[in-house]
């Protein structure tokens, strides 16, 4: 993870629990400001500069594909409703603001059906990769955030929570749930292949991450 990211995070998602937001953009761009995710296609490789990235963006519209941009991946389909054009979509802060307002709205909206705060996280994940409650669990998608996910201390005060580790009971033991493991970890941030294709699956197609790495 780039060192820079979490202060990013801090200032431009602060909404968010900045560790729950680095596993987003983890699983969704692999911290690079200039990816582009091609729904239902890939690119030979991601942009390297912001050039290239505009060059393809602008290529990508001409033969009619749909796709997302940036360290969050905001789906094109979005960028009128949240002031994103061609010329700002890869601002890092305002493409991780875009981003962090769209899973807060999914996260208020799953936990109005459902009380349990990480439920309703998971849930909101699901929303934010697949425009639904579901897909994103059955594509693996959910997971994946999860998998690159590490608790926090938050900075600022929050509306979305930090994903946290499904608590162990020892059997037999008399033992309250814990979600520590009985013998000392050390805990480092985990990365996805990246050798797997580099797709865009968003609006409830059949696969349901981004740009993944």
């Amino acid at each position: 993870m780039p060192l820079d990211f979490m202060t990013l995070a801090q200032q431009c998602a602060q909404q968010i629990d900045p560790i729950t937001m680095a596993a987003l953009v983890r699983t969704e761009s692999g911290f690079n400001p200039f990816a582009i995710g091609v729904v239902r296609g890939r690119l030979l490789r991601q942009p390297s500069n912001l050039v290239e990235a505009i060059a393809t963006m602008r290529a990508l519209e001409a033969a009619g594909w749909n796709f997302s941009v940036g360290l969050a991946q905001v789906n094109r389909a979005n960028w009128r409703a949240y002031g994103l054009t061609e010329q700002n979509a890869f601002e890092p802060c305002r493409n991780l603001a875009v981003g962090a307002t769209i899973l807060q709205r999914c996260f208020m909206s799953a936990h109005r059906a459902q009380t349990d705060t990480q439920a309703a996280l998971r849930a909101g994940l699901s929303c934010y990769g697949s425009g639904d409650f579901s897909t994103g669990f059955r594509t693996g998608y959910v997971q994946r955030v999860i998998k690159n996910a590490q608790q926090p201390v938050p900075m600022f005060p929050i509306t979305v929570p930090s994903i946290a580790p499904i608590p162990v009971l020892p059997v037999n033991s008399g033992m309250s749930a814990s979600p520590f493991r009985p013998h000392p970890v050390v805990r480092r941030p985990l990365l996805l292949d990246r050798d797997h294709a580099l797709t865009d699956e968003r609006e409830g197609e059949s696969e349901g991450s981004a740009v993944v790495f």
